[in-house]
């Protein structure tokens, strides 16, 4: 596997990091608008993935208890 290097100017200026965040908050709510209950799916399945532990044994919890 090939390692991939992004390279970001770090040497910004108040204004241009101001910018950058305001334009990443707007695109952070534009995609969760269009896409965000897909996103939640996503991971949502990701994570039902995970915790199939084929270890594990479920317990019944349907009997009455003996007191």
């Amino acid at each position: 596997m090939t390692m991939k290097v992004t390279r970001l100017t770090t040497h910004w200026t108040i204004e241009e990091a101001a910018t950058a965040i305001d334009f990443l908050d707007t695109l952070r709510d534009a995609l969760s608008e269009t896409y965000g209950e897909q996103i939640a799916q996503m991971h949502r399945e990701a994570y039902d993935d995970q915790i199939q532990d084929t270890n594990q044994y479920e317990i019944p919890f349907d009997d009455d208890p003996p007191f």
